[in-house]
């Protein structure tokens, strides 16, 4: 699966509690190479993500991705989710993932480089035009899901059991 969505709704906590509590393999595409167990596979997710799905299938019994993708690596996207990828997407308040971002000082102007991301989320009318499972991560309060809460949202009683 992947996971993506507005920035600081706490996509990578819920990747690292999949690891933690279920046994996934979780990589977070933007911290390679870090959180990649396998680091080997990134030059294959930078030029084949079919090839890339395949050999995650080969390592593990379960993924998770984490990935804020840019808006323009849809195409990367829907390459993924033809491999059989499901997409994940948290969404929240935009004023209160803002804030949590600031806290992060994800570079010199981190307000700016959230601000342009969730600019270019709304001008592609993300997750409305995505066909994914929504997850509200992070409401109008500034209360944020808790990871079973969102477990139950990803996991639903009718999906078959993935542990």
């Amino acid at each position: 699966m992947l996971l993506s969505g507005i920035p600081a709704t706490r996509k990578s906590s819920f990747g690292r509690y999949l690891a933690t509590e279920h046994r996934f393999a979780h990589y977070d595409i933007e911290c390679y190479p870090n959180s990649w167990p396998h680091p080997e596979l990134y030059k294959t997710f930078l030029n084949d993500r079919l090839a890339f799905v395949k050999r995650l299938r080969e390592q593990h019994a379960r993924t998770v991705l984490d990935w804020g993708f840019p808006v323009r690596c849809l195409s990367w996207v829907d390459e993924l989710r033809t491999s059989g990828v499901r997409l994940i997407w948290f969404s929240g308040d935009i004023a209160h993932a803002r804030e949590e971002f600031k806290k992060r000082g994800a570079g010199k102007s981190p307000e700016d480089n959230f601000n342009k991301q969730v600019m270019a989320i709304q001008r592609e009318g993300y997750p409305a035009s995505l066909d994914c499972v929504i997850v509200p991560a992070l409401s109008s309060s500034g209360v944020f899901l808790d990871q079973r809460q969102i477990e139950n949202i990803v996991f639903p009683p009718t999906m078959p059991a993935y542990v």
